[in-house]
């Protein structure tokens, strides 16, 4: 319609113009025209009538009165708090001219999408929502505009907008069928709209409210698909017009959201003025017939003043009109009583809160209230909370607020939390103005600000996240949810976390453990890989797995095995240089260091403390050596002197004089009368130590002379040179008596073995050898180490030798076969010198890193008991009859006793000569029954006494029957056979396996046998007629190992198949598989109680397991080669286990980790580097 007549209002125009000139021309005409001229004047007339007419009509149909309604006496006419809606435009003045304006603007073509999209704004209490529901919305709603009702965006906007357009629609579609064609594309809200909007020429009017919720309360990717659908409709649908309200002060950060051009030219709200105030103040009583005294209009207009004029007014005038009702009359009184404008709605507060009566006075009420309070931007603003949140004591305080209309509530609620349409029930305070007018809530704003803020970022979060769908994507990680979690937790004490906010904090928790777990068993399995080549890095993976990660398993296990493989035990600190040289005092008390830093340096050996520091003049120190009583201290360098100190004063005793040249290296005389030491200048130096005198030079070298060491007999000197050659001299002639030849580079390093017939060399060609030291015939050539070899020391016991090298690590090799027994990893840079403790269960060394280490040979793991003795593997172990003790069986042809308490020796040493291949204890008194590779069983009493033994085949097992009268052995010629424990007689010969027979277990009641062989089978017998009762078959290689539950119902098996099984003794049934080992599982063992049972493999690892559910328990402990045995002691708290690494070791069955963790600290000596933390996804350290 309103097109139709501004065309015809057009064409009335131009025929007025063409009036307007004949009316006025003065040129003759032809007849006909001449006619039109004369009635042109009365045209004219007619023509201007029209057009006004036309004019106003249009005027009208752009701005359209509002529908007066009747508005019922016993109806409020003053809405309080709320914004006046739709359905009060009767009762709506003051604002009729703006509301004229508004209208016009959104009736006015608009051929550019930004045109289409009209914001309103102004500060919070203002009257923009009111202005737009009950002043434009009306005058639209009878001029065929379909009017989507208004929706606040809240956290969800689009999810806002379907339940909306879902109402619109009348009903026909459900809020989340029409959310689905919402984010189908940014298409589908102007499909929507077109689909209500009926006929072709109708307008749709979509009125969103609180637009600055999109930037407070709604995620990133929600609000970034609201706008998108905005846009796209406002682009594609030039009937569409969107009408929006916003705070002034959030409009910078909608301007940021990247849709700027329609918030270019914002309308804002004018303030009111004093006889539109008197309007809002008067005319809607009137309707009620309720009138005011005498001045009393103009009174509180005067006190209208403050920035939340309207809604305080509008409040005070709903509490004056509940005082005196329809037809009454307010007085002066009445309004000073209800605290005038200003004071009237924290009279209300006040009051409220003394009817309360809290136990926990204003302050708990406060608490509450802030849930009602979010804060962006710099004032607060409100905030809904689903009222389910709230417990018993505190919905008794938001129903009084309710009922003092200080906040409202969405619906009534129904059982369950849910309002009638089944939406959660909501509740928000009914206007900002509380947060500011209310002196005691508004002060907790100010106070608790940055906590408001807090919670609003979070629940920004959890919003973007519940709008993702709860998308993996959207969980906080890192730094993120380290921040999040301290403010829940803040949050939560001052009992202000929200649900949302608290399910995202949780489900990031849920993520950050999987992924914390994930990294834990990562790290876990890299540590079992490198624990060997890496050990100290191992540790500190394996401490940041547990601590910083998760618990897993595989961290857990990876602690144990880093444990068994770190052989570091004290770092040598607080050199500034190389550390040239290492060496320990006869009293195994001290250590001394030579560094280039000028200095040498006395160490406590226990525990690495700097004793004190020895300068010598600022010259580098090559070397040091402790006198063979610990008495005194040489040192050679730089300076060309040899220094001789008092190591534990530190004072200097006397200076050899007479070097010509640098020294390279020192040495005691065995009997410590005499100091030998090497020069640059290829001469050998000898003094006499009491005199200071020098006695004899030996030249003969034809290069740097560096390496020196004195026979133990004291009678010869063995020098290294660059000239590539060892020369032995003869120490009263200064002769040369032998050379050995044979290294292609310099050699630096030489050293005898104790017993005087050996001689070891170190050599820039990568090599160590060993050389007999009579003949000068080469005995061993050790190529393992891949740069130059320095300086070699035997052990004590000159069973093993130490290579340190330029390869950055020191191998520990036996002598007699070159073995290597043991690489030590943990310097960074060349390792230039090593000693070995008296003892020889330790070695130091001295590395160009600038530090010295203590190591120890056989480290400690998780055990809490480790016997090392045995020169081989140990095949078995097994528990004395009061567990006080045990005996092992090894490879080194002997049977040992330690004490199970300090693994000290606990008996005489029993050696037979051969592989021993099994060793048991008589369950009662001290007998031993032991067997051997070469056929031999012998039974021995508690002095090492031989109680009787016998020949046949190899056995491979052996076990005493419950009543200590009889002896099962297993042996190669596929036999079980029963002996007399008195005399070794047999009693029976059990035949059926078709393989080796390896080891035998008697059931707990003495009436069975069960026997395993490599034939893949386990067979249970009748020990009293020697039938085969059962064939255990389902292996797929050699049962190893076999144990009886202690009810006898059940027998445990384990295999060369990687795997132990379960199974039924009845009926032969495997009842289940235990799967987890690496390798050949050879060992198990059910515990005491029946609940467990033990198993121990080659993959090194001693594990525990359900013997209920047969899932995997606990990694025990991990060896440094394959478990051979493993027992259970009477109680069950411990296990002793037998390895190829040549100990036994006795762990607790249920590790204490932190302890474990603690140990693993104490042998840790940097930390993780920030590439070390990044390559296995660890946060930085000091995140």
């Amino acid at each position: 319609m309103q097109v139709v007549l501004q065309i015809m209002l057009a064409l009335v125009a131009c025929l007025l113009g063409i009036a307007t000139n004949y009316a006025t021309s003065t040129d003759r005409a032809p007849w006909v025209l001449e006619l039109i001229r004369r009635g042109s004047v009365p045209a004219i007339g007619l023509l201007v009538v029209a057009m006004v007419v036309g004019q106003v009509v249009v005027y009208r149909l752009e701005n359209p009165a509002p529908q007066q309604t009747e508005w019922p006496r016993d109806r409020i006419p003053y809405p309080g708090l709320d914004a006046y809606d739709e359905d009060e435009a009767a009762v709506y003045f003051g604002r009729e001219a703006q509301a004229a304006e508004l209208t016009r603007r959104l009736h006015a073509a608009a051929p550019r999408p930004a045109d289409r999209f009209l914001l309103l704004t102004g500060a919070s209490g203002s009257g923009k929502s009111s202005l737009v529901r009950a002043g434009v919305m009306p005058r639209l709603r009878p001029r065929r505009w379909t009017i989507v009702p208004p929706f606040t965006p809240g956290p969800n906007p689009l999810s806002a907008l379907a339940a909306s357009l879902a109402v619109a629609g009348g009903g026909r579609d459900s809020a989340g069928a029409v959310l689905r064609r919402l984010r189908q594309g940014p298409d589908g809200l102007s499909a929507e709209l077109s689909r209500l909007r009926g006929g072709r020429f109708r307008r749709v009017l979509l009125v969103v409210d609180q637009f600055e919720e999109l930037v407070t309360l709604a995620g990133e990717r929600d609000q970034a698909q609201f706008l998108r659908a905005l846009h796209t409709c406002l682009r594609r649908d030039p009937a569409v017009r969107v009408l929006a309200t916003c705070r002034v002060d959030l409009l910078g950060r909608l301007l940021e959201t990247g849709h700027a051009e329609f918030l270019q030219h914002p309308v804002a709200i004018g303030s009111l003025g004093t006889s539109q105030l008197a309007q809002v103040v008067e005319r809607p009583g009137a309707l009620v017939g309720l009138s005011f005294a005498p001045g009393l209009v103009e009174t509180i207009v005067d006190d209208t003043g403050t920035d939340d004029a309207l809604p305080l007014l509008a409040y005070l005038l709903q509490e004056l009109y509940f005082a005196c009702g329809p037809g009454g009359t307010v007085t002066e009184e009445s309004y000073r009583r209800h605290g005038g404008v200003a004071g009237a709605l924290a009279r209300q507060a006040d009051s409220t809160v003394a009817a309360l009566n809290c136990p926990g006075g204003i302050d708990s009420v406060l608490r509450v209230l802030l849930r009602f309070v979010t804060l962006e931007g710099q004032d607060p603003a409100r905030r809904p909370v689903p009222l389910a949140e709230f417990t018993e004591e505190e919905r008794h305080v938001v129903d009084a607020f309710i009922e003092a209309r200080l906040i409202r509530s969405d619906a009534v609620e129904e059982p369950g939390g849910a309002v009638g349409d089944g939406r959660a029930a909501y509740a928000e305070v009914a206007h900002e103005a509380l947060f500011r007018q209310w002196a005691p809530l508004r002060q907790e704003v100010e106070a608790r600000a940055e906590r408001l803020r807090e919670r609003a970022e979070l629940e920004r979060w959890a919003g973007e996240w519940e709008g993702s769908g709860r998308s993996v994507d959207y969980l906080l990680t890192g730094e993120r949810l380290i921040v999040a979690q301290r403010w829940l937790a803040e949050l939560e004490e001052a009992g202000q976390a929200s649900a949302p906010a608290r399910a995202l904090v949780e489900a990031s928790q849920r993520q950050d453990q999987a992924f914390l777990r994930r990294v834990s068993d990562s790290i876990g399995r890299h540590v079992l890989a490198s624990a060997e080549t890496e050990p100290e890095r191992a540790l500190l993976l394996s401490l940041a797995a547990l601590g910083e990660c998760a618990p897993s398993a595989l961290a857990k296990r990876g602690l144990l095995t880093a444990l068994a493989a770190g052989h570091l035990r004290t770092p040598l600190e607080g050199h500034t240089d190389t550390v040239r040289d290492v060496h320990w005092s006869a009293d195994g008390r001290l250590l001394a260091t030579a560094s280039r830093d000028g200095t040498a340096r006395v160490y406590d050996a226990g525990s690495g403390r700097v004793l004190r520091v020895l300068p010598c003049d600022g010259a580098m120190v090559e070397s040091v050596a402790f006198s063979p009583d610990s008495a005194l201290l040489a040192t050679a360098g730089r300076d060309h002197l040899v220094r001789i100190w008092d190591p534990e004063s530190g004072a200097p005793v006397r200076r050899l004089a007479g070097a010509g040249d640098i020294g390279r290296r020192v040495a005691w005389s065995p009997d410590g009368s005499h100091i030998a030491a090497t020069f640059k200048d290829q001469v050998v130096r000898v003094w006499e130590v009491r005199a200071g005198q020098m006695v004899r030079e030996l030249r003969g070298h034809n290069g740097d002379v560096w390496g020196v060491a004195w026979s133990p007999d004291g009678t010869r000197l063995a020098t290294a040179s660059h000239d590539r050659t060892v020369l032995v001299w003869n120490t009263e002639t200064g002769s040369p008596v032998l050379a050995l030849t044979g290294h292609t580079e310099f050699v630096e390093g030489v050293a005898w073995s104790p017993d005087g017939q050996l001689i070891a060399t170190g050599s820039g060609d990568q090599t160590a050898r060993v050389w007999d030291a009579r003949t000068g015939a080469q005995r061993l050539l050790l190529r393992d180490h891949t740069d130059y070899v320095w300086n070699p020391v035997f052990s004590p016991n000159g069973r093993m030798l130490a290579t340190p090298s330029s390869d950055r690590t020191v191998r520990i090799v036996r002598t007699e076969d070159a073995k290597v027994v043991a690489v030590l990893r943990g310097h960074s840079d060349t390792v230039w010198s090593v000693a070995w403790s008296p003892c020889g269960s330790q070695l130091a060394t001295a590395s160009t890193d600038g530090t010295g280490r203590v190591w120890d040979l056989t480290p400690r793991g998780a055990e809490s008991i480790l016997s090392h003795g045995h020169e081989g593997p140990v095949n078995q172990a097994a528990w004395s009859v009061d567990d006080s003790r045990f005996a092992t069986a090894s490879d080194d042809g002997s049977v040992r006793v330690w004490n199970a308490g300090s693994a000290d020796p606990d008996g005489p040493v029993v050696g037979l000569g051969e592989r021993v291949w099994s060793v048991a204890y008589a369950p009662h008194g001290d007998r031993l029954a032991l067997s051997t590779g070469d056929g031999l069983l012998r039974v021995v009493g508690a002095a090492g006494d031989t109680v009787f033994e016998r020949r046949g085949a190899p056995v491979e097992g052996c076990s005493w029957s419950p009543d200590a009268r009889r002896i099962a052995t297993g042996g190669h010629d596929g036999a079980v056979r029963i002996l007399s424990a008195v005399d070794g007689a047999e009693l029976s010969k059990l035949t059926g396996h078709q393989d080796w027979v390896g080891r035998v277990a008697w059931s707990p009641s003495g009436r069975s046998l069960a026997s395993c062989s490599d034939d893949r089978t386990c067979r249970l017998w009748d020990t009293a007629d020697g039938t085969q009762l059962t064939v255990l078959r389902g292996h797929g290689n050699y049962v190893e190992d076999v144990a009886w539950s202690p009810d006898e119902t059940r027998v445990a098996t384990a295999s060369g198949d990687w795997t132990a099984a379960v199974w039924d003794t009845a009926t032969g049934r495997r009842l289940d598989v235990l799967n987890g080992h690496e390798g050949r599982v050879r060992a198990i063992a059910w515990s005491p109680d029946g609940l467990r049972i033990a198993t121990g493999s080659d993959d090194r690892t001693v594990r525990l397991w359900s013997a209920d559910t047969f899932e995997e328990i606990v990694v025990v402990g991990v060896h440094r080669d394959k478990v051979t045995s493993v027992a259970w002691s009477r109680d069950g708290t411990r296990l002793l286990t037998a390895s190829a690494d040549g100990t036994a070791r006795v762990w607790q069955a249920d590790p204490d980790h932190d302890r474990l963790e603690a140990r693993a600290r104490g042998r840790v000596f940097r930390t993780l580097t920030p590439d070390e933390r990044r390559q296995h996804l660890l946060p930085p350290e000091n995140a």
